[in-house]
């Protein structure tokens, strides 16, 4: 029924039962657009993700070369994530500092092994 006004309640500002007042979206309605994040954050790089786990190799298996390459693959993902070329922030900056880390035990390794080279003549 609807009364002279032309609305459906009887009464002039009521509504029927589970009517949204106007401009509030109901079940299934899509949020405005510039609701939320557009996309995403974007995905890590591949360098990013190699510098990671091989910064952890480096520091379990060979301390020597992996350590080297991590560092330089994570400096080189972490200027490419600073350009918004790619994702994977952390995990370059993981790689790098995982990479000091296997350069300094490993020039600790070969300092340790000089001076016993050198002391046990």
């Amino acid at each position: 029924m609807t009364d002279q006004s032309g609305s459906a309640g009887g009464a002039a500002g009521t509504q029927a039962p589970g009517a949204y007042p106007e401009g509030v979206p109901g079940y299934g309605a899509q949020p405005p657009n510039g609701y939320g994040y557009p996309g995403g954050a974007p995905l890590p790089t591949g360098k990013a993700t190699a510098a990671m786990v091989l910064g952890i190799l480096g520091l379990l298996l060979v301390p020597i070369i992996l350590p080297i390459i991590a560092l330089c693959l994570g400096i080189s993902a972490r200027r490419m994530a600073d350009r918004g070329e790619g994702g994977g922030r952390g995990q370059a900056t993981a790689g790098m500092v995982m990479g000091i880390i296997g350069c300094a035990f490993a020039a600790l390794g070969f300092t340790v092994a000089t001076i016993q080279a050198i002391g046990g003549v």
